[in-house]
This record gives C-alpha cells, sequence and structure tokens, in this order.
C-alpha cells in the first residue's frame, strides 16, 4: 500500500507486527493451571490485573498527552520486558497477583498512546481520512503475527513452560527501538497551557459525550468478561475437547488469529454499507452465538463454536479507535482513550471475580450458558440505555481513500 512509503507509518504497521508476536496468548492459562493455581486463583490475578488498569490508565494517559506518546509507549515495554522476565520466576498466588499489577503498569503506558499518536500524526499530515484505513490493515498484520506468535509460543510452552516469556521479553525490546525512531511530537505541555490538560479530563469527557460512554459501557460490559475468558478458561475448554493436544494447540489459535485478520481487514469496507450500531450488533450476535454454542455442541461443533466466538474480540478495538476517536479532542486524547480502559478495567474485575466463582462451582458448560444469558442482557441493557438517552450513533458513511 502507498502509505506505507511514509516512514512514521510503516514503522507503525512494524511495530505492530513484532508487537503482535505475542508467545504467551496461548498458554497463558495453561502456565498458571502448571504452575498449580485453580480457576478461582487465576480469577484473583486477573481481578488485580483489572483493579490496576483502574488505578494506572488515568495517570499513564496524562503521562502521554503531557510527555509524549512515544515516551509513554517506551516506557511501557521497558517495564513489560523486566516483568515478562520475573514472571517465570514467579510460584504462589499473591506473587503472581503483584506483578499483574506491575505488568498492567506497562500496559497503561501504551493503551491509547500509540493510537493517539497516529491519529494526530495523520491529523497533521491532513490524511486523517485514511485512519480507518490505517486501522484495518494495521490490525490485520498485528493478527497474522499473533498467529504466528501462537505456533512458536505453543511449541515452546511444550518444551518449556517459560519459554515463551523469554521470547516475549525480546520482541518487547525491538518494539521498543522501532517506536523510538518514529517521528518526534509536539507534548501537549508545549501546546497548550497545563491547566487545560489534567487527570481527570478523560474521565470526565467520557460521561459528558453520551455517544462515547455509550461505546464505553458496551465495550466495558461485553469485552470485559471476554478478557477473563480468553485468559483462563478458553484453552482448557478447548483441550478437553480431546481433538488435540498443546502442540497443536498453537495451530488451532494461529487458525483463529487468521480469521480475525480477516475480519479485522474489512473493517473500513464495512464501515461503507454498515452503520456503526449495526457493526456493534454484529460483534455481540457473534460473541452470544459462540457461547451459546460451546455450552451446547462438543467435537468438533464445539471447537467450531469457539472459532466464532473469538471473532468478535476484533471488534472491540475497532469500535474504540474508529467510534471513539471523532468525539475526542487532540489535546486530551490519549488521557480518554486510556480512561476507557479504565472504566472497562472496572467492570471486569467485578467480572472476574464472579465469572471465576461461576466456573468453580458449575459445571463448565452450564457456566457457559450462564455466561450467553448475560451477554444477552448486556444487549438488552444497552438497547433499552440508548433508546433513554437518545444516543445518535454515525450512519452509513462512504469510504474515501487517500493516496
Amino acid at each position: 500500500m502507498k502509505y506505507l512509503k511514509d516512514k512514521t507509518l510503516f514503522l507503525y504497521i512494524l511495530y505492530k507486527f513484532i508487537y503482535g508476536l505475542y508467545p504467551i496468548n496461548v498458554i497463558i492459562a495453561l502456565f498458571f493451571l502448571a504452575k498449580g493455581l485453580s480457576y478461582a486463583d487465576i480469577a484473583i490475578v486477573f481481578g488485580v490485573f483489572s483493579v490496576a488498569g483502574f488505578l494506572f490508565e488515568i495517570p499513564t494517559g496524562f503521562f502521554g498527552d503531557k510527555f509524549g506518546r512515544k515516551a509513554s509507549v517506551i516506557v511501557g515495554l521497558i517495564t513489560m520486558t523486566a516483568t515478562s522476565l520475573i514472571w517465570t520466576g514467579l510460584e504462589t498466588t499473591i506473587q503472581f497477583a503483584f506483578f499483574a499489577a506491575v505488568w498492567m503498569l506497562g500496559i497503561s503506558f501504551i493503551s491509547g498512546s500509540l493510537e493517539a499518536y497516529i491519529y494526530d500524526y495523520l491529523d497533521s499530515q491532513k490524511k486523517v481520512s485514511i485512519y480507518d484505513e490505517i486501522i484495518s490493515y494495521s490490525g490485520s498484520v498485528n493478527y497474522i503475527a499473533a498467529a504466528i506468535g501462537s505456533i512458536i509460543g505453543a511449541y515452546l510452552f511444550s518444551i518449556n513452560h517459560n519459554y515463551p516469556y523469554y521470547l516475549l521479553a525480546v520482541f518487547f525490546c525491538i518494539s521498543a527501538v522501532i517506536v523510538w525512531f518514529m517521528k518526534s511530537e509536539k507534548k501537549a505541555s508545549e501546546s497548550i497551557v497545563e491547566e487545560e490538560l489534567n487527570v481527570f479530563a478523560g474521565l470526565k469527557h467520557i460521561l459528558i459525550s453520551k455517544e462515547l460512554f455509550f461505546i464505553t459501557l458496551f465495550v466495558s460490559l461485553l469485552y470485559g468478561f471476554h478478557h477473563y475468558f480468553i485468559h483462563s478458561v478458553d484453552k482448557p475448554y478447548i483441550l478437553g475437547l480431546e481433538l488435540f493436544d498443546v502442540k497443536w494447540l498453537g495451530v488451532f489459535v494461529a487458525i483463529v488469529y487468521g480469521l480475525q485478520a480477516i475480519v479485522v481487514s474489512q473493517f473500513a469496507k464495512l464501515k461503507q454499507y454498515l452503520s456503526e450500531f449495526q457493526l456493534m450488533f454484529i460483534s455481540w450476535f457473534i460473541f452470544a452465538i459462540g457461547l451459546f454454542g460451546m455450552s451446547k455442541f462438543f467435537g468438533f461443533v464445539g471447537l467450531l463454536s469457539a472459532m466464532v466466538f473469538y471473532v468478535s474480540e476484533p471488534f472491540k478495538e475497532a469500535i474504540i479507535n474508529s467510534f471513539g476517536q471523532k468525539h475526542i479532542p487532540s489535546k486530551i486524547r490519549a488521557t480518554t482513550l486510556s480512561s476507557i480502559k479504565v472504566y472497562e478495567a472496572l467492570v471486569a474485575s467485578v467480572l472476574a471475580i464472579v465469572a471465576g466463582y461461576v466456573f468453580d462451582t458449575f459445571e463448565l458448560r452450564t457456566a457457559l450458558l450462564i455466561s450467553a444469558l448475560y451477554a444477552v442482557g448486556v444487549f438488552i441493557f444497552i438497547l433499552i440505555y440508548m433508546k433513554v438517552m437518545k444516543v445518535t450513533l454515525e450512519g452509513k458513511k462512504k469510504f474515501v481513500k487517500v493516496e
């Protein structure tokens, strides 16, 4: 694509690929189980992870807006490099919970900062009309990388439980170098007066904007559970189907990431024909159908249901970055994007504890059915909220490609 001739955009795509080579995604739950943690223990770790997101997202978003989004991402990558190495030596739930908070600190420095940087960079180049295309393309690259990383991660895990984390640390270091060479940016502290930027500006702005709050509500209630599920229950469920062992799990996850790459690569085109609410409905429908299928079917049909559920994941970031960006002022862009994650983390921390209890108390398929019914309840709730609050989302809009 012609825009890849732009150095900054090329480096952004390269970063999405290297960072996307996240070899632990496929083995996180298996790693915890191998360390002797139960589903309830994993829920505690995830709960701390989510609470840490609630605590760290706002100040790190403020850091990005004030001192630079590039600097924020690099600090986050360095923090995660150290944590991924320390992670391999941990043994107890308390230890994992503590360093889960540190890991989340690193993620919080990265969260929203690079997308905010790219949006403002395109705006400065008068190319903001291709933002959806960049998000679609970079998202597909990210999922393709994840597919490759899942195969590598599963294979390394079968040799030694710690190897995927060692490799992850290497990828974080390379990613930091890539971001370092991106074009310098104008920091908020250089362009606006100090009082215009404050730590709580993003939280306040979300509450003020009906559309942005609606998007935040949808993402938090639906994907707060999704994030817990894919890092605790889904891989044991898939292996429980007894269709393949852990070595082939990486290949399966790679296929799933390939499907996700196809979905996200078409997002910009879908926006030409579907409204924002229609796209949100599709993401919810796929989410709910996948859960219902996993709760009812065995064998290959159960596996297919899991694949359907996974396909809902690419919609989350696309919804936040594409639908939400236009409702956010540039001077508080990173802060507000981080604030969306704060609300999501707050909801996810509660959902993690509840879900952990449900999956420990009920038989797995019964718990999956309860989860599917929860998803239905979420959609009914947001429909009512949308009507009562008179939320207006963008309709179909012709896609404009700028070379």
